[in-house]
């Protein structure tokens, strides 16, 4: 059973890993477009591409508001908040980029069918 269980554990972390780190070379969020790419590329792996979270340890960050989640992204790039995953996946974003991705967030669904 604890055999089982610790597989299964490190089977999660790697998976968690390997969608927060899999895309080195992340794309730039200069535009919605190219927000909603690196949404889905880059947070898409933890905290899940459609609002369903992949980990019980990843904040719901669908519908956050844009301040608040631009705050937090600005404070991971500058390692003023330090977590393992979210300081490498934020370290190459630009404030512009950070803007448009917390825009993406705070708007996700109002739009949509």
């Amino acid at each position: 059973m604890l055999r089982t269980l610790t597989a299964f554990t490190l089977s999660a972390v790697v998976l968690c890993l390997s969608g927060c780190s899999m895309f080195a070379s992340r794309p730039a969020a200069d535009s919605a477009a190219a927000a909603e790419r690196t949404a889905y590329l880059s947070c898409g792996g933890c905290h899940g591409p459609t609002n369903v979270r992949v980990s019980f340890m990843s904040p719901n960050i669908i519908g956050q508001k844009k301040g608040y989640l631009a705050a937090k992204l600005r404070d991971f790039r500058d390692m003023k908040r330090i977590h393992p995953f979210m300081n490498g996946v934020v370290e190459n974003l630009t404030d512009q980029d950070i803007v448009n991705l917390a825009t993406y967030y705070a708007n996700y669904g109002q739009n949509k069918n």
